[in-house]
């Protein structure tokens, strides 16, 4: 005799059917807590996961070996910025911290200078949030300084008033080479610092670079008697807000609204690395 399938005896057990909504139910809360939902695309997923279970259970039920069974992982979509790593999946994932990045090739003095000056433009709390660069002002020669102190945008890295960054935050990578510039020692640096920023609703975001930003600084310091003084200084930050750096500010991409095209994205690779020419394409146009 035909049966249609909602006729089927299995399917009029009410007991039964009731008993596996249930279990689907619970199964389906224990899953949710593994994962952060955006939006109504949860809705979709756990409807299937829903169906998937059902499944299993009906036909387990039909088996004889409910009680054998042990329920499907279910893996459901992870949304959201991964903060505990927030480098990760990043060209700068396995960059040292902070100041470990800058490693001088040997124990000339004038390495150590330079990474002083570094250490002071890029990394210092103080001109990080405090936005005072006292500190690398006063390693340069009077004349290099009275200039800079003008304007130190492009010099020193001043993060945008209300932002924050994570817990060991900042990555660093690059290199500094010995040469000599108008009869004095001069060492180049040429690095790419990586800042990762706290952002107040990290499920709301979709990629990890729109909480790193980058800056990269090339430039050359002549070591004299009366301090460093830099010269041939070039750069580019990438992966940033656009209005806050023409502000003078570093921000990261989520405190600002994104515009269509901005960033140059899937370069990372690129403006990462501190080998090779600045790149000269502007990533806020």
């Amino acid at each position: 005799m035909h049966h249609d399938i909602e006729d089927h005896p299995d399917l009029k057990d009410a007991a039964w059917i009731r008993g596996a909504n249930r279990r689907a139910k619970r199964e389906i809360r224990r899953q949710r807590g593994r994962a952060r939902w955006r939006r109504h695309s949860g809705k979709v997923v756990s409807a299937i996961a829903l169906l998937v279970i059902a499944g299993v259970l009906f036909g387990f039920h039909r088996a004889g070996k409910f009680g054998d069974v042990s329920l499907p992982d279910v893996q459901l979509p992870h949304s959201g910025v991964n903060v505990e790593v927030p480098f990760a999946k990043t060209p700068a994932e396995q960059w040292p911290e902070g100041e470990k990045g800058i490693v001088a090739p040997d124990g000339n003095p004038a390495y150590g200078q330079v990474r002083q000056a570094l250490v002071a433009a890029r990394l210092d709390p103080a001109v990080l949030t405090e936005h005072k660069p006292d500190r690398f002002l006063a390693m340069l020669a009077p004349p290099a300084r009275e200039h800079v102190a003008k304007d130190v945008t492009g010099w020193v890295t001043r993060l945008k008033q209300g932002t924050k960054l994570l817990p060991n935050g900042i990555r660093v990578s690059g290199k500094m080479t010995l040469g000599e510039k108008d009869g004095y020692p001069a060492v180049t640096a040429d690095y790419v610092f990586a800042y990762a920023f706290e952002p107040p609703e990290p499920g709301k975001l979709t990629d990890q670079m729109e909480i790193v930003a980058a800056v990269r600084e090339q430039v050359t310091y002549a070591i004299t008697p009366e301090g460093l003084w830099p010269s041939d200084s070039s750069g580019y930050q990438y992966s940033i807000a656009c209005q806050a750096a023409k502000d003078g500010f570093l921000a990261p991409q989520f405190t600002e609204p994104r515009k269509q095209g901005v960033g140059l994205p899937g370069q990372e690779k690129k403006y990462f690395s501190p080998d090779g020419e600045i790149p000269t394409e502007n990533t806020c146009d």
